[in-house]
């Protein structure tokens, strides 16, 4: 199996030693920060070995050079700052696996983009997909949760993630310290995408075989009690300036069950870790399942390499994880998992 790590920033160069590790001749790699162009990949993902592979700025030279089996791309979390990446890989018949989030579930989001992808898929046959935490935290698990319900009245789901561990682009996308003044201004006069939180809700009531009659989203600032350091700023957010972010979203469905998803990023506090619970409410009363210490960062990209045989062997077009088998342990080189393997 070929493969091209579009995206060689703290994501890509995990998602590189597991490539390596299952198997995988990783062939190209993208990167954009001119400190990384130009060296060996491995030597920018911190492996302890060089993989003859140079980091590239140009992704169709990358790509057409690379005659990649799959890219996996983590670069950008909105559709519409991906769109140009997605179908540039696509357009060189590599199968796409991503962390970019709205790709997850866009059908409600970005539906006329998630459309011409699914088109220029078809027409090079290959198959896109996104996957990551949401895979199995936020989809897999509360569904099976579901499972043993008998009647549902209500899903909710709340996850938190430390946003120290993805960089200072993240941290800007969350308004890590800006003042709430800031904050409010930005939202007035922009709004907020509740694109993670609406596309995870979207998935579930998919599953579900339901139908959205109502979806609300919102979003909070997560305000810093004490003077907190942030690693990606660089610098102490003081008392009062913004952590992070929660964000919101309920649907209510046609046929009664409602789905309540929220989402906290924000820079943690000493001793504060990453936690996923969900709680079903019906018959019975009450069913609950919580993860807590999880491994946000690391899991995202170990479900993404799971991921990769069902996404070859998965038809042609945008498919999503309501389209694919739940997602399984690949102890083997990922090839073996290939149909005809």
């Amino acid at each position: 199996m070929r493969a091209v790590v579009y995206g060689a920033g703290a994501m890509g160069s995990i998602i590189t030693r597991l490539l390596v590790e299952k198997g995988v001749s990783v062939v190209g790699a993208v990167a954009r920060s001119p400190g990384k162009v130009g060296r060996d990949l491995g030597e920018v993902a911190g492996l302890s070995f060089k993989l003859g592979v140079t980091v590239d700025d140009d992704p169709d030279a990358v790509m057409s050079r690379a005659a990649a089996d799959i890219a996996v791309v983590a670069v950008s979390s909105y559709l519409r700052t991906m769109y140009d990446h997605l179908r540039t890989c696509l357009e060189h018949e590599a199968n796409v696996v991503t962390i970019e989030e709205e790709s997850f579930f866009p059908w409600a989001t970005a539906p006329s983009l998630a459309k011409r992808l699914d088109l220029v898929a078809k027409r090079h046959g290959v198959t896109i997909m996104g996957s990551g935490a949401q895979d199995l935290y936020w989809m897999t698990l509360p569904s099976a949760l579901m499972g043993a319900a008998h009647r549902v009245d209500s899903v909710h789901g709340r996850t938190t993630w430390n946003v120290d561990d993805y960089g200072p682009e993240v941290a800007q996308h969350v308004h890590a310290g800006s003042t709430l003044e800031q904050f409010e201004a930005h939202v007035a006069r922009e709004g907020w995408p509740s694109f993670v939180v609406r596309n995870t809700v979207d998935a579930l009531v998919a599953d579900a075989g339901l139908t959205t009659a109502k979806m609300e989203s919102s979003v909070a600032p997560v305000l810093a009690a004490t003077d907190t350091p942030s690693r990606s700023l660089g610098r102490v957010i003081t008392a009062g300036e913004l952590l992070g972010v929660t964000d919101t979203a309920t649907t209510d469905t046609l046929e009664g069950p409602s789905f309540t998803f929220e989402q906290t990023g924000c820079v943690y506090a000493r001793g504060r870790s990453d936690l996923n619970e969900w709680v079903v409410r019906g018959e019975p009363a009450e069913l609950r399942l919580r993860n807590d210490d999880v491994p946000t960062r690391l899991a995202t990209c170990t479900q993404v390499v799971n991921r990769i045989p069902d996404v070859i062997n998965a038809p042609p077009g945008f498919t999503t994880v309501a389209d694919l088998p739940r997602l399984r342990y690949r102890h083997f080189p990922l090839d073996s998992y290939l149909v005809g393997a």
